[in-house]
């Protein structure tokens, strides 16, 4: 997982220890306390799957299955 330098905002292979852009030094557990997920990252990344993912598709059924009964209901 990248590490981004708290000086100038570059991303920054892992295992840096100074910065090519602004020169910064980073410190070392720096790239190991962002690699963990916290409970409130992965909570975010579910609201985030549902939200891009599947309202979209249950958008898409919802509406073909209007399109259906529409259709239905005219051949009657």
């Amino acid at each position: 997982m990248p590490v981004w330098c708290p000086n100038c905002g570059a991303i920054l292979p892992d295992g840096t220890a100074e910065c090519p852009r602004c020169g910064a030094k980073l410190e070392r557990g720096q790239s190991e306390d962002e690699e963990d997920f916290s409970h409130e990252d992965l909570a975010w990344y579910s609201a985030y799957t549902i939200g891009i993912v599947i309202i979209p598709i249950l958008i898409a059924l919802a509406i073909g299955l209007i399109c259906i009964l529409i259709f239905v209901a005219g051949r009657s």
